[in-house]
């Protein structure tokens, strides 16, 4: 017997939080505790007032209570995960009730805050899925691999119609890691699930949006549709992880670990980046899917997840200027700890740091020195429960929202002295959200010809022949790709 797909995903996973999170606005309730538990202050309070050390021994227990049993391996079905997706879907709504749009691909914040601007759902092409594992260490990068390929291979094998990632991060998955491996499921195709959903739940001469991020990784074949990816976004750029640093050295010492360097299996191929990257067989399917039903195609084409956060800020500034609304509050929420739901009803611009590390501090302080000036900057962060390579610190996040506000800048939600292990983030980030401004009715969505419209005067709006290169950053040095929406029926 196969898992639900209740059990099988991963509650702290991006994409699942996206459902969740877009779920949860069209059902009213927004997005508390990540989706799955209360929002609490006296909870948040209570669950950092322990030591560091336990707090820590906290992630690593949240991260076991998530992971399968490894002998449930077998019955890991990705069309049971989907049928998980569409029913939050149920839930938000009649089952009956059909959409003008539906966004499909990788999570971003487009995901979050363009998926619930417009009212639609969102079908994640990634999820993950976790398996216990208290005795693979963290740093043993080759031995990891040989550990976990044949779990790799069998839910690959099962599951023909997915790549399954074997993800291995000690720089900044380490506290979850330490009891679990993770394997990311890239769909290839619709599948079974998600092709009825747009049957039933698509408009006639609807919409399906392509949520596209180009970004690549080094992979190691592992099987047939089985891949090691050591790394991935965050702090430590991509070269590093494979050559090394002093800071690196450092790190590993500062965790007690006995190695002094990491030392990964040769890479075979770049293959879409395991977490956030597309896998354009999605988009194909996709595209033959809708010229078969007359469904009209857009796609938001990136390299990396947060390239897209500037595009939306600015599309909610002119969308709450055209209602009448101030446009003055800029409310940078990380990872998934956000709320779509109370960012509109508080007439707050969002802007999604991808993590709270520095490429996204750079991006965020890039968009705030380019972008009209905001009356309040504030600040909400993530806490994954480390010091990994590359962390921002609370001052400097602090300094960056108060030198960036006219009038009010500060940090939201986090508790200073506990972050980046504040345990208690997760109950407290929505009441933070939820107090940053008077409550006020939300207004229709938008449609996707008024984001095409937008598009085209904000630059980005593009025809599906002059797709724009991307290059990926290896080495750290900030490069910056075009972002594009890109109407496909153009073609």
């Amino acid at each position: 017997m196969n898992l639900s797909g209740a059990r099988t995903v991963t509650n702290f996973e991006s994409s699942v939080n996206a459902v969740r999170a877009v779920s949860g606005f069209l059902k009213g309730t927004g997005h508390p505790a990540m989706g799955t538990g209360p929002s609490s202050t006296l909870l948040a309070k209570a669950a950092a007032l322990p030591p560091r050390g336990v707090r820590e021994k906290l992630y690593e227990l949240a991260g076991r209570s998530e992971a399968l049993p490894e002998r449930k391996v077998p019955q890991v079905d990705v069309d049971a995960i989907d049928r998980w997706v569409v029913r939050e879907y149920d839930d938000a709504g009649s089952p009956h009730q059909t959409y003008p749009a539906v966004m499909v691909g990788a999570v971003s914040g487009a995901a979050f805050f363009l998926a619930t601007a417009l009212g639609i759902p969102f079908l994640p092409q990634t999820t993950l899925v976790s398996v216990r594992d208290g005795s693979t260490h963290p740093d043993d990068i080759a031995g990891a691999m040989r550990r976990w390929a044949p779990a790799a291979r069998q839910i690959a094998a099962n599951n023909p119609r997915v790549s399954a990632y074997h993800m291995h991060d000690p720089a900044q998955d380490r506290p979850m890691m330490a009891q679990a491996a993770f394997f990311r499921l890239k769909r290839k195709s619709l599948g079974p699930v998600y092709t009825q959903f747009l049957r039933d739940r698509l408009d006639p001469g609807g919409v399906i949006i392509t949520l596209d991020s180009t970004r690549t990784w080094r992979s190691t074949q592992t099987g047939e549709h089985s891949l090691f990816q050591f790394g991935c976004l965050g702090g430590i750029p991509e070269e590093e992880y494979s050559t090394g640093s002093e800071r690196i050295t450092k790190f590993l010492a500062d965790q007690g670990s006995e190695y002094t360097g990491w030392q990964p299996p040769q890479p075979t191929d770049r293959t879409p980046d395991g977490e956030w990257g597309f896998d354009p067989q999605l988009g194909a399917a996709v595209d033959q899917l809708a010229a078969e039903s007359g469904w009209r195609r857009r796609t938001l084409h990136q390299n990396e997840p947060q390239d897209s956060s500037a595009f939306i800020a600015e599309l909610y500034r002119h969308w709450y200027r055209q209602l009448g609304w101030q446009d003055s509050r800029l409310l940078a929420q990380t990872y998934h700890h956000l709320d779509p739901w109370y960012t509109l009803a508080t007439g707050s611009v969002p802007f999604w740091n991808r993590f709270h590390m520095r490429p996204s501090f750079e991006v965020l302080s890039e968009y705030l020195s380019a972008a009209d000036p905001y009356d309040e900057v504030l600040i909400s962060l993530f806490s994954h429960g480390l010091d990994s390579p590359g962390l921002v610190e609370v001052p400097e996040w602090d300094e960056l929202a108060r030198t960036s506000a006219r009038s009010r800048g500060e940090m939201i939600g986090v508790d200073k002295q506990a972050y980046p292990a504040d345990t208690g983030a997760a109950f407290r980030y929505q009441e933070a959200i939820k107090d940053v401004g008077p409550h006020r009715e939300l207004p229709e969505p938008l449609t996707v010809e008024e984001v095409d419209e937008f598009a085209q005067n904000y630059g980005i709006a593009q025809d599906a022949g002059s797709l724009p290169e991307h290059t990926d950053d290896l080495a750290g040095q900030g490069t910056r790709n075009p972002v594009t929406w890109v109407n496909l029926n153009d073609r």
